[in-house]
């Protein structure tokens, strides 16, 4: 916790507040770090608690959430595309989009698929949801049922299983083929914000060893997908980017 400022003091101080969720893998939060890391862009880091009420947080952003990006007097921000954009205006390079319009358009569709609303991610978590058990203290659970009216009970098992296979066949032939281009970039020959959103949601698959991951062992068990349909789909390339990405780019071991 030594790493987090308080939340009395970062809603008093200037400059960027990054709100993440404490102590685990958040995929969101972590692609958020790693934009910030990659544009060194300084700022504080304050935490938000999973399933808990975060009063302090609510107070200051209207939000209860991970990540919340807070800029100077601007607005909160948790959306990721929001996130990108204000990253890419206060600091300008190294930029994180691709360099042709058309690419930008097709990198913001594909993080979307990733990222946004019924995506990848979006289906993980309510895969991960629907696969908990039905017992009274999984049913009874304050935190889990703020996160379920939060993001949903499960649905459809059949459609986040069918989602997730069609976003990861999507990744794998962008990294397919812009290795036979000759480059190991989802866009041209540069990082990109897809390559950093890749690498941090490939934890939804299998998360980094828990001496680069440092989290409780039973929730870094449970980050990893064990379905094997799902796991089938989960071409090499994809780990074998986020290896390079986090080696290259990111931080590591992570500081949850």
């Amino acid at each position: 916790m030594s790493d987090f400022t308080p939340v009395d003091v970062a809603r008093k101080a200037g400059g960027m507040r990054l709100i993440v969720t404490a102590g685990i893998p958040n995929p969101w939060g972590e692609a958020a770090k790693g934009i910030f890391r990659v544009k060194q862009i300084e700022h504080l880091r304050v935490a938000q608690f999973a399933g808990e009420e975060n009063p302090e947080i609510v107070a200051w952003t209207g939000l209860n959430s991970g990540p919340i990006a807070v800029w100077e007097e601007e607005p909160a921000r948790d959306g990721w595309a929001d996130i990108l954009m204000l990253a890419e205006r206060i600091a300008p390079e190294p930029s994180l989009l691709p360099g042709l319009e058309h690419e930008r358009a097709e990198m913001f569709g594909l993080l979307h698929e990733l990222c946004g609303e019924d995506g990848f991610a979006w289906n993980r978590r309510l895969f991960h949801f629907a696969s908990l058990p039905r017992s009274p203290e999984v049913t009874n659970d304050p935190g889990l049922a703020r996160l379920r009216r939060k993001y949903g009970h499960g649905g459809d098992v059949d459609h986040c299983k069918r989602r997730m296979i069609d976003v990861l066949g999507l990744l794998t032939h962008y990294l397919v083929q812009q290795r036979d281009r000759g480059s190991g970039f989802y866009f041209g020959n540069d990082l990109t914000a897809a390559d950093i959103y890749s690498a941090c949601f490939m934890a939804m698959i299998k998360p980094l060893p828990l001496e680069l991951c440092p989290t409780d062992p039973a929730l870094h068990a449970s980050y990893g997908l064990k379905d094997a349909d799902v796991l089938a789909a989960a071409d090499p390339i994809l780990l074998e980017h986020r290896d390079r990405i986090y080696d290259r780019w990111l931080e590591l071991p992570m500081r949850l």
